[in-house]
């Protein structure tokens, strides 16, 4: 079959898949570019309110000068819908669904047989290459890993993951896109893919190492890391995500791992929540019950020697991803920096 070619300056209609936190995340950042936007949610969402308070947002950022009348027009057309057919004339689909590699495939079959045959097709996904879920056939040509980081407004770094399959046009036509809506992006090839959150879990392993052995509590290492290193605490961003979803990733990021069971007593800790149906923010209990009252605790001695540990594995971490993906450590750190929210990267 010939292939496709899709011009690097020609997406124009952009379909985002998902009312989740990361849907609705993408959809109201590309709010601020010069795109056609189609949102589609699933069958089980109010999307009257959805609509209705979509449309108070706009018309208040025309009151307030932060749009002119021509934009809200445009975007107050834009269809906000449960109806699958309506993404048919999209140039660019980014799908934001639940963690399932058979929900996204399925999804992304369904899409294949509506969407015009030159529009590309990502994944919003944080721990399934695209080549598990990329519709069979042309399309598997113009399909990319996009992955957002939350919350989408204020994380300025994406991970365009490509398979051996993606298209040297779909590259181009998906970083442009990219460039267009202002977001710094680093380009990875799925066997490398994921790298800011495997850096991430490097550093939570070792934390939930050093709980498990006693030497602080868990409250204890959340604030220690929050206060010397990290913006926010190990276990509190688990719950932030939900149990749930961490869990499902990490298995995904670790399939491949020689030494997997190293992190068998993490998993296993998060596996206990998650049967006990503790997701974390969104049932009222993970790590901790929720709403969370802020307690200051005496750190205990040898709080020094953890921060450092840490710090450690956080920058060896960093360096081993940053070769096995060929990243320059400029790049690496520049998007290191955004994704953890530091000031200094691990190389400076």
């Amino acid at each position: 079959m010939p292939t496709i070619k899709h011009d690097s300056s020609g997406i124009i209609k952009v379909g985002i898949i998902g009312e989740g936190k990361m849907g609705s995340g993408i959809f109201t950042y590309l709010l601020d570019f010069n795109f056609e936007l189609v949102w589609l949610c699933s069958q089980d969402a109010d999307t009257e309110k959805i609509n209705r308070q979509f449309a108070k947002r706009i018309k208040r950022s025309l009151e307030a000068g932060i749009i002119d009348r021509d934009r809200f027009d445009v975007l107050i057309q834009s269809p906000i819908t449960r109806n699958m057919d309506s993404l048919y004339d999209c140039d660019l689909v980014i799908e934001a669904i639940p963690e399932t590699v058979a929900l996204k495939r399925n999804l992304f079959i369904q899409l294949d047989r509506i969407i015009k045959p030159e529009a590309i097709f990502t994944s919003n996904s944080s721990s399934i290459s695209p080549s598990l879920i990329a519709p069979p056939g042309n399309r598997m040509g113009q399909f990319a890993g996009l992955h957002f980081f939350y919350p989408v407004q204020l994380k300025n770094i994406v991970e365009l993951t490509i398979s051996p399959s993606t298209t040297a046009c779909t590259i181009d036509a998906t970083e442009t896109f990219l460039e267009k809506i202002q977001r710094h992006f680093i380009t990875l090839e799925e066997k490398n893919s994921f790298v800011l959150n495997k850096i991430l879990l490097d550093v939570q392993n070792e934390a939930w190492l050093i709980v498990r052995a006693g030497q602080i509590t868990l409250a204890q290492m959340d604030q220690l890391v929050n206060r010397h290193l990290f913006p926010f605490g190990i276990f509190d961003i688990c719950d932030s995500v939900g149990i749930d979803t961490m869990l499902a990733s990490i298995r995904n990021y670790i399939k491949d791992y020689p030494h997997k069971n190293y992190f068998a007593s993490f998993i296993s800790a998060l596996d206990d929540l998650a049967a006990m149906g503790k997701f974390g923010v969104k049932s009222n209990e993970g790590f901790y019950k929720y709403p969370k009252e802020e307690v200051r605790s005496e750190l205990p001695p040898g709080s020094d020697a953890i921060v450092e540990h840490l710090r450690q594995t956080w920058i060896s971490a960093s360096r081993r991803f940053a070769a096995q993906c060929h990243l320059p450590l400029d790049d690496m750190n520049r998007a290191i920096k955004e994704y953890f929210g530091t000031d200094t990267g691990p190389f400076g």
